[in-house]
């Protein structure tokens, strides 16, 4: 039986994925800083909800929702068209809502809000923005065995989940180098997209996107061109070297 299939609603990026995301999977979206990780993930969001009537959940736990508001409303996203089926939880409301002397652990308040928020309006897609945010506040002590937990908990839940994940990189400085994940998440995720800026001139940067894995779907391999242009991104075979 084939497998269900969520799609992106970015152009190009269902060819290369092989039909979309394959429905209820976690997948690992990894990059360096400035590869746009927010934005990409935002614009599915966005895009779901405007074209497929999907309830979708921005968990963000490095910026304040108006702060991540603000930033894609500059971008050209169309925020105010789709407040109502793109929910925004920010990582204030979540420290607010557990008080500094909660007796249950932050973990347990994050699934508990999640879980609310499927039971009363629905939830379709989930991005988490960022694992590395995640494991500070929830002051993980065995990383591998939480992540895997908490992985099976997002399957369960019944959502397609893109969590976002900073990259390695042997040149940090210059950001050139393709990403390079952390091993538990690698594991752990049923797909992984990698995101990179690739110099095609002295001058000239170009961002990529490459999809590593994906569970149940016969995906592209290599990298593609990651176009963002008036407020859409667009993916497209790679033309410069």
């Amino acid at each position: 039986m084939e497998m269900k299939k969520v799609s992106t609603c970015i152009d190009g990026l269902d060819e290369v994925l092989g039909g979309g995301f394959p429905a209820g999977h976690v997948v690992l979206l990894s990059g360096l800083p400035g590869t746009m990780k927010s934005s990409l993930s935002y614009a599915i969001l966005q895009r779901n909800a405007k074209e497929r009537g999907a309830k979708c959940l921005y968990v963000s736990l490095e910026q304040t929702r108006k702060s991540l508001e603000d930033q894609m409303a500059a971008m050209g996203f169309d925020v105010e068209g789709v407040r109502g089926d793109v929910h925004i939880l920010d990582v204030g409301t979540i420290q607010k809502e557990v008080g500094r002397s909660a007796t249950k652990p932050w973990m347990e308040f994050l699934r508990r809000t999640l879980t609310t928020r499927r039971d009363i309006d629905g939830v379709d897609l989930v991005v988490l923005d960022s694992l590395e945010a995640l494991e500070v506040l929830a002051k993980f002590t065995d990383r591998r065995t939480e992540l895997f937990q908490f992985f099976e908990w997002l399957r369960d839940l019944g959502a397609t989940t893109i969590v976002l994940g900073e990259a390695a990189s042997e040149a940090p400085f210059l950001g050139l180098e393709a990403p390079l994940p952390r091993r538990d998440e690698t594991f752990l995720a049923d797909g992984i997209l990698e995101l990179k800026m690739h110099p095609i001139s002295d001058v000239e940067i170009q961002r990529r996107l490459r999809v590593t894995k994906m569970r149940g779907s016969h995906h592209k391999t290599g990298f593609q061109a990651l176009v963002f242009e008036d407020g859409r991104f667009q993916v497209m075979p790679v033309i410069s070297p």
